[in-house]
């Protein structure tokens, strides 16, 4: 009976040749004969023969390794990216190794080290703090998404987040709405300062008040700048968080407070995670195409890997209008 990972030297007997011309044969590393080729070839496909990849690395002095660096593993947002962008590896030789910064760029600088250290041939970055400094010279592709990377083996994936954080400020004033604070965030990268530009600017416009409190992009953040917002601000009618979990925790603090939503405060958010649609009420929400980000990722480290220029997706920010979001008397 045939092993379930057979092994060289099984394909070498199979052959009638020596471990070595397999090596060979399938390194495409010397010449051989036609009819040794075609022996070892069979032997291969009978036994379902799959080099492993850490042996053919030790062989090639390559690592068929990808580094991937986000945020963090828990995140319902790049959670779905990774898997999209990781399942599109399946069909190629490469395979991940991801690594969570956990929102510090200290910790980001390190997995950074790490990745370097285990030699991946490309790297990609999900909303990291990272920048030219930080990635310096790495001599290999770098794809990043929510941030702007530069150099001749660079490709940004970035949307266009100020414009849909302005559209999604002038919804809240289109229905009468003039006591809006923002829940930004330190956290984050370019996306998330591009949606506070956004808000400021549609304010700005519109000759009202910039309000603005900042969370950490998380649920528990939300709650405490919630609690800020109107602290600072009591006659706030509509809360715009950065971010969907951002939206969560206000949500919570609302109910805890006896403030419904929308009756008493609107509330948008940003992103449309899975659980948007299914909170009371379901929440609006500025859509990010989720799991189209993280197939144009893969699609465009593939390309990068087999040498190619990637083709830039076109991938729009939507407003999704759900409940959470009343009109109010001028």
């Amino acid at each position: 009976m045939t092993k379930a990972h057979p092994t060289i030297a099984e394909v070498a007997r199979r052959a009638g040749v020596s471990p070595a011309t397999v090596s060979r044969v399938l390194n495409g590393t010397a010449r051989v004969s036609q009819e040794k080729v075609r022996a070892v070839l069979q032997a291969v496909e009978e036994l379902g023969y799959a080099p492993s990849p850490l042996a053919q690395g030790l062989a090639t002095g390559r690592s068929y390794a990808v580094g991937i660096l986000l945020s963090d593993f828990a995140s319902p947002f790049f959670g779905p990216i990774l898997e999209a962008l990781t399942l599109e590896l399946e069909a190629t030789p490469y395979r991940p190794i991801a690594v969570p910064g956990h929102w510090s760029l200290v910790r980001e600088l390190e997995a950074l080290e790490f990745l370097k250290a285990h030699r991946v041939e490309a790297l990609v970055l999900l909303g990291t703090a990272l920048d030219g400094e930080a990635l310096g010279e790495l001599g290999i592709p770098v794809l990043a998404f929510g941030q702007r990377v530069e150099g001749p083996k660079a490709w940004s994936l970035c949307l266009d987040n100020q414009k849909a954080a302005y559209e999604a400020t002038r919804y809240l004033m289109d229905r009468g709405h003039t006591r809006i604070v923002h829940v930004s965030s330190h956290r984050g990268g370019m996306d998330v300062r591009e949606r506070l530009l956004g808000y400021r600017k549609a304010m700005r416009e519109a000759g009202l008040e910039a309000r603005v409190v900042y969370g950490d992009l998380e649920e528990e953040g939300g709650y405490r700048a919630a609690a800020e917002a109107f602290r600072r601000y009591p006659d706030t009618t509509a809360l715009f968080a950065a971010n969907d979990q951002t939206a969560f925790g206000a949500r919570l603090y609302l109910y805890e407070q006896g403030l419904r939503v929308p009756e008493d405060v609107s509330l948008v958010g940003f992103d449309d995670i899975a659980l948007s649609a299914y909170q009371i009420p379901p929440l609006t929400t500025v859509r990010q195409p989720i799991q189209e980000i993280g197939i144009a990722l893969g699609r465009a480290l593939r390309a990068v890997l087999a040498g190619e220029v990637p083709t830039p997706p076109r991938l729009e920010l939507t407003l999704v209008e759900r409940a959470s979001v009343r009109e109010v008397g001028a």
